[in-house]
Order: C-alpha cells, then structure tokens, then sequence
C-alpha cells in the first residue's frame, strides 16, 4: 500500500464502495466472532516468513560459505544448485552475495531519510509559504529527472565504489522521502492538537518530536519498506549496468544479470538469486503494510469513539455487564427489542406518504427484493474486554427512517458501521448482519454502490489533497445511470456528443446535489480544498457525496452536528425525501428534534443494550424504560429544528444592518443565570447594564486564502464582552463565526482591526503574544478529541498549560491540574488514562479544563455541545455557566444551538457571510428580533402538527 493514499476507509467516497467485481459473501454466523480478516494475519505471517529467507542468508551467509572450492565447468549441473558463468558454486555465490544488496540498500535507504525527514518535516511546520517553496521545489526536480536516468548520470562521474553507489541511491530516493514526510506532517503540524500546543507555547521539542513525528511514525516506517524495495531494486539495476561492484562479484543482481545466458542450461545459476531478491522485495511490502494499517488495542478503542461504554460523569458507575434489562435474544422476523416487548412495524406519520423508488421501474421483482434492506439479528460487538453491543437486532424497510438514539459510548457508531462491512481495530463482531439481501461483514463488505455512509466527523471522510470539485464528479461518474447507445459501432460524431453528453450529465448532477444541501456550484468553491471548508460545510458537502451515491441504503451518523437550525432543516428535510423515494435510512443522532422530525421507527441504545424500540411517535410521547425518560427529559422543550418545509428564509444584503456600537455590550448579571430544569426550558438571560468590557473587538477583518487569491471571510466585525458576561456568535454554517473566534484567540491572522483586552490592543498573532496574553485568552476547540496527543495521558497535556504559562514545576501543575479537572467532575483516575478512553463529554470537559488552568480572563469555546447527547450537553454547559459566574470569566461562545445561547448568552452577534446582520441583547433577540435570518436561528418555531 503507497502511504501516500490510504484504504478505501479514509479516502473521498468513504463508504461508497470502489467500484470493482462483487465479493463472494460469507454469512457470519450467529455468535462467530467477526474481527479482522484472517487472511491480513496470514499475509503478516508469509511476509515475515519471505523476509526471514533472504535476510538470514545476507546475515549468516558469509559465514556458512566456507573455503572456495576449485571452479569448474560454466553451467555444470552437479552439485546441489550447479555452477555459475565461470564455474563457481552457485550455493556459496548466493551465500555471499545478499551482505552487498542488502547492506548498500539499508545504508541508501538510512541516510535518504536522515536527509529527507528533517526537510520534509521542516516544510511542513514552518508557516511561512516561501521556506516551503524552498525547500521542495529543487526536490521536485530532482524527482522529475527519472531515477534510471539520475543513476547513469551520477555514477559516470563518480568514483566507482560501495560508498558512491550509497550516496547516488540515497540522492534519488530523498526527494520521495521529504514529500512523504511532508504529506504526513501536515495534518498534525496544523491540526487542533498543535495549536493546542501553541496557545500555551509548548517547547518546539515537544511539538515537532513529540507530537508530530510520534504521529507520523507509523506512516514512515511503512514508506521505508517501500522505499528499501525502491533501494534494492536500484542497487540491482547498478549491478547490472556495473556501477558500485565488480562485473564478477558474489552479489545476487550480479548473478541474475551474468547467468542469464545459460538460463536454459543451468536454470538455478538464475532462480536462486532471483527468488532471494523477490521474497525480499515481497516480505518487506507485506510487512509494511500490515505497519502501516494495524493499531494497537488502545488504538481500536480511539476507533471505537464514542461508542466505548463508560459513565460520562468520570464516577466509574455501574459497567456495562452492571446495567441495563437482560440482553435481547436474536430474533428471526422484525425488529427486535427488550424481552418481552414486542417491537411494532413501521408506522408512517400522518400525511407521509410513500413513493416508489424510481430506480424500481422495470425491475423484475424476486424474493430478494421483499427482504427489507436491512436486518440485524443478534448483533455483539466487544474491544480489548469491553462489550460495546449486546444482543442489537433491528429490520429498516425500504423508505423508512429508522433511528438509533442513547447516550455517548451506547453503540450507535458502532452499529452503524456493521452495516457497512466496518469494525474499529481490535473490535469483533458476532452476530448476522445483512444489507440488500447479502450477509455483510468485515471480511465481506457489501457491494459498491449499496451503502452510502455520512461520517460523524466529515473530515476523516474528505481526501486533504484532493478539490471538492474534483471528488464530486468522481463520484457523479462512478455512481451515474449508464447512457443508452444506438446498436452498431458509433461514429466519431456520435461518440462525441455522447462524451459531452456524458460530462453535462455530470455537472449538473453535481450542481443538483451541491443545492440540495445548500452549497454553492460556483467554480471558486469547486477548486476549494476541504480544510478550506467549515465544518458544517464539510458535513453537508459529505451529504453531496451520499446523494451522488444513489444508494439503497443510508447510514447518516450525527449529520446535523455543527448546523445552523435552518440548515438542519433543509438536513431533516432530504432525509425524509431520500426515505420517501424509496431509500432505508438509518439515523444515528443525538438530535432529538431532527430524530421527532424524520423517523419513522425509533432504537433507544444504553451501554450497547436495546432498552426500547418502536414507533418514534410512540416512544417519544410515551417512554416506558426509565433510562428513555432521563434522555428525553434531558433535552430542550424548545425545538432547535422545525419541521422540514419546502420554504427558506431568505438574507437580506448585509449592509442594510449596522454593527453595534460597542458601548452596547452589557454587563452580566449573576443572578440572572437560569438554573437546569427537566423538562428544561431555555429562557433567555436578561441583560445587565453596560460595564468595562474585559475583550473588545473593534472593525475585525479577515481572509481565507484560495491560491494566489485571497477571498474575504469577515468584514468589519466588532463586538465585546464584559468579565463575567457571555457574548454568543451565531449563524449559518460558514458564515465567519470560527474564523471569528480564531482570530481573536491568534490563530488566524486578520487582514484589518484590532483585538484589546482590558483596555490595550493585543498582537495579532500568537507567536507575537506575550506569555501573559497568551494566558488571558484561551480557546476551546470544537472537535476536543482532535485537539489532545492521543499517545500521552490527559493529566500530562493538560497539566503542560501550567508548566508553560505559569512556570510551575511539573510536579506542581500536575496537582493543579488534577484539581481544576476535579473541578470538572473528572476524577484522578479518569484523567490519568490516555484520551481514546474517554468519552466526548470527559474530553469536552477536559479540553475546558486545559483553558481554565492557564488562569485566563476570557475564554472562546467553539461549538463545544456539538455531537453530544443531551445529559452531556446539559453538564457541559452547566459547568460552563458556574465557571463563567465564579471566576468571573468573559466568555465568547460559538454556537449553533438555541438552547444554549439562551441559557449563556448576555449578548449576542449574528453574523451572515462574514458581517453582522444584527446584535443585541440576547433576551431581545431570542424573542423579538428584527432580521429574518436572526429569527429563523433564534426563534422557536410556532407551535403546529409534527411535519
């Protein structure tokens, strides 16, 4: 595998299927243990057994040679393999002849990456566009030259010799290592967790070592297998052109390029060498893969995510062997729930009714297309002794929504996943799972084109390197309804306009899909990369993708995470038109408005246990388990996604809406925070008077770059915020509101205005900030989990901040960190685990704790309730709101939900397409705003029949 792509898992149509011919598929028996394929273990064991051979005869074999016998006869057959060219042993040749390839292409191989790792990394994380440029344009062409080319150039004016064939093999394989390095790095030297780090300046040792090249560690061992094979294969090439060794020396190339001649006389004078050379090419390949995708069972965990059972409060509780009704045996008809509670068929709301499937017309019908699309019978599911899914069975028919709803860690990931063939590392599966009529499992996913997969985190989905546009009509092509053509061979004419045809096709299903989820088709946002997207535009742009898919089946996990509620909207909408027109839907979300919106049938999970299953109207008026009751108790009377409509609300031109002055930012009220309530009703916080703002933003500016072009993504944005206060940022997705926070913390460079804190204006930038500033002003990142080192313990990293920005010695921090944690409700043993054994809710906590000891004056979160469910949600923001009151925090809250802008928010901004529409109090603008795009975010929804 080239580590420069990666499996089907990560690329760009993850979970559309590379199309290719259809796998046998093997029913998985019930309670056969699923895990990884047995087939990558026997790889694994005939690699390491092909790289023994060879290497053991380059190591011991000069030893096991002996004296040199008399030579005699070229090409005579006696002898256990005969003799060579010149009447030499073949046996012995071959017993000396591997020290010299191997040994010059590990020495090759060694000193390319000495020379290419730090250039590559170098390139990688200096923020300065022309170090970059300097360093990798002359490697790029010295890469364009062709290495065989590069060889013969280099060794005719050179000294003969091992010492120059090591050096002309290690020059032409460095460029290859520096980019590979580079394209490893880049992820890491950029991601959440590195500018983690530099909010609390962490030393450069620990940034570039520790973190980036301990994260690209496994990708560039797997490369220097390639890159050894590369190595050898150059080094045979040298010995048959004669550079490096003499034309008669005991190499294996040598023999296999000399020995040709009589291949027909004395075959094995050539197949001894040759089988050593390619079992050691084909060991180390097979070797190196396996490197490059296995992970450890801690690893498999961190792929488990949120679907690791685990109480969310840090308090150990109850396991999951603990909790819960007895396990749900595996049933034969319908869907399944908890004993004894018979799981009605779908039940279609009112005024729903059900289309056929436009891509049924004309087909036969068989018994296959009776089955539902998918049936799950008995479904476990465990890591490393953990138990994820006990007894899960569940059917979802054809145009219905069927949705798996619980707490973080209950296993709605992971019974997604099963649907595509899909288990974490180190997860095993027991069970039946069949989709479109075939048994899926790991070992036999199901057909291309059958599951379309909308991932939790869009961009593990998004290739980095690759343009949306690009990706778009790959998908649009691979998935497209095949042309009907005239019989008989077409003529040149006709096979033209069937091509352009062919591409109108395309484009317009790729502009078709784009406004259905509501992004734009223009040609600027095509040539976008997708870190140049928000994460809501990610999310929606991975919803483009599945619908370009024409699945059968759809495997939504969290897609309104990080949405505006207008954008839910039109989310709750498509899902239920895809589900109408004949599409199964299976909905994993926290949201239980979009799930009261869409679904038809509802699956509450609790510690991998179905602890109530049925219609969705049903369960959601009347819930009978107790733990069904807790997890709707927890969420917000008022709805955040109103009911699909075919209507939008339109935005008017930003500038006919001034920017508030900043002499109109309140000052918070203590008392005027609103206590948790179930069922919890979000009022808005009351305004109080105008007071000294601890931050104030004045005509804020700022760009994106896009090429050599550089477009504007805030415009003239100014707001401030009290100590003690809550300023929320709000709007549609992409409208500027992160780009916001992150230039105000100094992650992003403004093109224009100033941040002041406490009366004088801070740098722009963090590396201009002093380590007081740095301190004052912390930032909470989204996606919490991509903001830790996931190889050291959460204790460690977050105890850092304090080493570095208060100086205290690291015993000291480690002390002050376990009590801001404890303050969290995080306890010493929770936190001294490493963070793929938290859960979303502890990290969330943890990443706020991180911020907290650095003893800051305000504190940025960005969307830090998105993608959890609603107990956590509620904690979180409930910690938040003491925090805030108790320290006297000023703080600056992204947020797309209603619920908590109104329990937070003193005041509020909105901003559409880079400029605030409207700001103001956030009692004035969560029940009487002026501007629709402000209502349509802010305001409940009018009472009315579910859509």
């Amino acid at each position: 595998m080239s580590p420069q792509g990666g499996d089907r898992r990560r690329g760009p149509l993850r979970g559309f299927r590379r199309v290719g011919p259809l796998r046998r598929h093997r029913p998985v028996a019930p309670g056969r243990l699923a895990g990884r394929p047995a087939g990558s273990r026997l790889r694994l064991a005939v690699g390491v057994a092909l790289l023994a051979v060879p290497l053991l005869v380059a190591v011991a074999g000069p030893a096991l040679a002996g004296d040199a016998a008399p030579r005699g006869r070229p090409f005579d057959p006696g002898g256990a393999f005969g003799t060579d060219f010149v009447g030499r042993d073949v046996l012995r040749q071959a017993l000396l002849g591997g020290r010299s390839v191997v040994g010059v292409a590990l020495a090759a191989t060694a000193l390319a990456y000495l020379a290419g790792v730090p250039l590559g990394l170098l390139a990688a994380l200096t923020r300065r566009r022309w170090v970059d440029e300097l360093v990798m344009r002359p490697l790029d062409l010295l890469l364009a030259v062709p290495s065989l080319i590069l060889l013969i150039l280099l060794a005719a004016t050179a000294p003969r010799g091992p010492a120059t064939l090591v050096g002309i093999v290690a020059l032409i394989g460095l460029p290859e290592v520096a980019r590979i390095s580079r394209a490893a790095a880049l992820p890491l030297a950029h991601g959440p967790a590195m500018e983690a780090m530099r909010l609390y300046r962490e030393t450069w040792w620990r940034r570039a070592v520790g973190h980036v090249v301990t994260g690209s560690r496994r990708v560039l061992l797997a490369d220097a297998g390639v890159r050894f094979v590369g190595a050898l294969y150059l080094v045979a090439t040298a010995s048959f052109l004669g550079v490096g060794v003499a034309p008669d020396a005991a190499d294996w190339a040598v023999m296999v390029d000399r020995n040709r001649a009589g291949l027909l006389l004395q075959p094995w004078s050539v197949l001894v060498p040759a089988a050593l050379l390619v079992a050691l090419a084909v060991g180390v390949n097979l070797v190196a893969d396996r490197l490059l995708t296995t992970r450890g069972d801690a690893t498999g965990r961190a792929a488990a995510g949120e679907d690791t059972p685990r109480d969310d409060a840090g308090r150990g509780g109850a396991g999951p062997e603990e909790s819960g009704p007895e396990e749900s045996g595996p049933g034969e008809s319908g869907p399944v729930g908890p004993p004894g509670r018979a799981v009605p068929g779908p039940r279609r709301p009112a005024g729903r009714e059900r289309r056929a499937d436009p891509t049924a017309a004309g087909r036969p019908t068989s018994p296959a297309d009776s089955r539902p699309p998918v049936r799950v019978v008995g479904l476990d599911a465990g890591v490393a002794g953990r138990r994820l899914l006990a007894g899960v069975s569940f059917t979802v028919a054809a145009g219905e929504v069927l949705a798996l709803v619980g707490r973080s860690g209950s296993g709605k990931t992971t019974a997604g996943r099963a649907l595509l063939g899909e288990a974490g590392p180190g997860v095993r599966l027991a069970g039946r799972v069949e989709v479109a009529g075939r048994p899926v499992s790991p070992a036999t996913p199901p057909p291309p084109g059958v599951v379309g997969y909308v991932p939790q985190q869009p961009s593990a989905a998004l290739n980095p390197v690759r343009r949306v546009g690009a990706v778009l009509r790959e998908v649009a092509r691979r998935h497209a309804r095949p042309v009907r053509r005239t019989p008989g061979r077409p003529s040149r004419r006709a096979a033209a306009r069937t091509t352009v045809a062919g591409r109108e096709a395309v484009r317009r299903a790729v502009a078709d899909a784009l406004a259905r989820v509501d992004l734009p088709a223009d040609r600027e946002f095509l040539r976008r990369f997708p870190h140049q997207l928000s994460g809501g535009q990610q999310q929606r742009l991975v919803v483009a993708h599945a619908l370009l898919a024409r699945a059968r089946v759809l495997v939504a996990d969290e897609p309104t995470t990080g949405q505006d509620s207008l954008t839910r909207r039109d989310v709750a909408h498509e899902l239920r038109a895809l589900a109408d027109a004949g599409l199964a839907v299976v909905l994993l979300s926290h949201d239980l408005h979009l799930v009261r919106a869409v679904a038809d049938r509802l699956v509450v999970l609790d510690a991998g246990v179905v602890v109530e299953a049925g219609a969705a109207a049903d369960v959601l008026a009347a819930p009978r388990d107790e733990r069904t009751r807790r997890l709707l108790a927890a969420a917000p009377a008022a709805s955040s996604v109103p009911a699909p409509a075919a209507s939008s609300v339109p935005a008017p031109a930003a500038s006919s809406v001034p920017a508030p002055a900043a002499s109109s930012v309140p000052a918070p009220a203590a008392s005027s925070a609103v206590a948790p309530a179930a069922p919890r009703v979000a009022v808005p916080r009351a305004a109080a008077p105008a007071g000294t703002p601890a931050l104030r933003v004045r005509d804020l500016a700022a760009a994106h770059r896009a090429g050599a072009r550089r477009r504007g993504v805030l415009h003239a944005v100014t707001a401030a915020v009290a100590p003690g206060g809550c300023l929320a940022v709000v709007g549609r997705s992409g409208s500027g509101k992160t780009t916001f926070a992150r230039c105000v913390a100094g992650l992003h460079p403004p093109r224009g205005g100033t941040v002041g804190l406490g009366g004088r204006t801070l740098a722009a930038t963090l590396d201009r900030r002093t380590r007081a500033d740095l301190a004052a002003v912390q930032y909470v990142f989204q996606d919490a989990r991509a903001s830790f080192h996931p190889h050291r313990s959460v204790l460690e990293q977050v105890s850092r901040a304090a080493v570095r920005l208060r100086a205290l010695p690291p015993a000291r921090a480690r002390d002050a960190a376990r009590r801001v944690l404890g303050e969290t409700g995080l306890t010493a043993d929770v936190v001294a685990r490493r963070p793929d054994r938290l859960s979303g809710g502890e990290l969330q906590r943890a990443a706020l704790a991180r911020a907290l000891l650095a003893e800051p004056r305000v504190v940025i979160c960005d969307e830090i309730t998105s993608g959890l469910d609603a107990v956590s949600r509620n904690r979180i923001v409930a910690l938040v709101d003491r925090l805030r009151r108790t320290r006297g925090l000023a703080l600056v809250m992204i947020s797309h939900d209603r619920d908590v802008v109104a329990r937070l928010a003193d005041h509020v901004v909105v901003l559409d397409a880079g400029r605030v529409v409207e700001a103001g109090p956030a009692a004035a603008l969560l029940t009487a705003a002026r501007h629709p795009l402000t209502r349509a975010l802010l305001h409940p929804p009018e009472p009315g029949p579910a859509a």
